[in-house]
């Protein structure tokens, strides 16, 4: 038995190209699960390039590989999987029902094991099948690995843990154990990223600075890197309408806890814990600047600025009144003593319409100007495109671009 001999001849995949340095981190991890005989699930942000990896892994020689790509489905059925999967395993599907596909399958598959000491199956994409899932469909899928042990290893992908995102009933048994072996794929290194760009297509004569720069933005992370290079605003990227649509995936794919942790990353807040996932897959990285709040930041800035200013957030007191009086007469200009009165009632009130208490002694206009700056500098007016224009000793103008 041998592993020197091709499994499929037509597997021709440009990730070739990539060498024997690309991600060679990577290739230790995966390689270290597949000698211990380990079917494992690969947890990755969504869009992060898992699938330029396994087909590169694919393409090694120290086991046999079937690289099954859930994304050449016609339809996201049971059926329609099992055709692939028998297809590529050089099988003919032809008119068969789900019982005849699974027992060719397995027929091929023990044939293969007589000549190949290990047999690797990718199912890149896995997760995009999970309405089909039931107790029966993945426990048919992990007899591929337990019918034959030591011999077949099984790889799914997936955005999040099969456990959240399966049917309890369906992740029963034997199957929770089989499924729950994760390997967390971070985004790409700078290099690494960069020898991907010369198997996709990217703008020619992109000055080398600028690609430095769009690299270091992207995070590692491979889609984002090439709506970076394709941006229509490269001064203002976070304006982007492609990169606002690949932030708001990035935030609501994770559920509620998790979005709380990196919007308080964001912005700035004190946070302790990261849970592991964040962690695992690369979108929060331990921060290598000392002094401040957080021990942590987002894998690119991009990230934080979309979420400063799309995440719901809350004027205090003061500047609430305040930007509600001029929204109010929003055009015109509101004078310095609406504002006193609105926003520091006590100040021109008489003792006893002030409760019988001191005179607000804070209503300066020195305190004037510090609540006008901190209220141009909320992220809600951003968000908002709202501007405050001072009318020099007459008051201030709230104008909305």
């Amino acid at each position: 038995m041998t592993n020197s001999m091709k499994l499929k001849p037509n597997y021709n995949f440009r990730e070739a190209e990539l060498g024997p340095k690309f991600a060679r981190d990577k290739l230790k991890e995966f390689r270290e699960l597949i000698d211990a005989s380990l079917s494992f699930v690969v947890l990755s942000m969504p869009g992060v390039g898992v699938s330029y990896f396994l087909r590169y892994l694919a393409m090694q020689t120290f086991a046999a590989f079937v690289h099954v790509d859930l994304y050449l489905l016609p339809t996201l059925s049971r059926h329609e999987f099992y055709k692939l999967l028998l297809t590529e395993l050089n099988g003919t599907p032809d008119k068969k029902t789900e019982e005849e596909l699974l027992e060719e399958i397995k027929k091929n598959l023990k044939s293969l094991t007589e000549k190949r000491t290990k047999i690797v199956i990718i199912f890149s994409r896995f997760d995009t099948l999970k309405d089909q899932f039931n107790w029966n469909f993945l426990s048919n899928i992990q007899s591929l690995a337990t019918s034959f042990p030591e011999k077949v290893v099984l790889i799914f992908t997936s955005t999040k843990p099969l456990f959240e995102i399966v049917d309890a009933e369906a992740m029963s048994g034997g199957n929770l154990h089989f499924y729950s072996e994760n390997l967390y794929f971070k985004p790409y290194s700078g290099d690494d990223l960069k020898k991907l760009c010369t198997i996709e297509p990217i703008r020619p004569g992109l000055p080398k600075p600028v690609l430095e720069e769009l690299l270091k933005l992207s995070g590692g992370h491979n889609q984002l890197l090439h709506i970076l290079l394709n941006s229509q605003k490269p001064k203002n990227l976070v304006l982007d309408k492609f990169v606002k649509l690949q932030m708001k995936e990035l935030v609501d794919y994770l559920d509620y806890s998790q979005r709380k942790t990196i919007q308080n990353i964001a912005l700035g807040k004190a946070v302790i814990e990261v849970d592991d996932y964040l962690l695992g897959v690369g979108m929060v990285e331990n921060s290598k600047i000392k002094n401040q709040k957080s021990k942590f930041t987002l894998f690119t800035p991009l990230l934080s600025e979309y979420i400063k200013t799309n995440a719901p957030v809350k004027l205090p007191a003061k500047e609430s009144k305040l930007f509600k009086l001029l929204r109010k007469n929003i055009g015109k200009t509101v004078s310095k003593d609406e504002i006193f009165t609105e926003v520091w009632p006590a100040r021109n009130a008489p003792r006893s319409e002030a409760g019988g208490g001191e005179i607000d002694e804070n209503a300066t206009d020195w305190a004037l100007d510090a609540l006008i700056y901190r209220l141009r500098k909320h992220p809600f007016m951003q968000k908002g495109g709202f501007i405050i224009e001072s009318q020099k000793k007459v008051g201030y103008t709230l104008i909305q671009t």
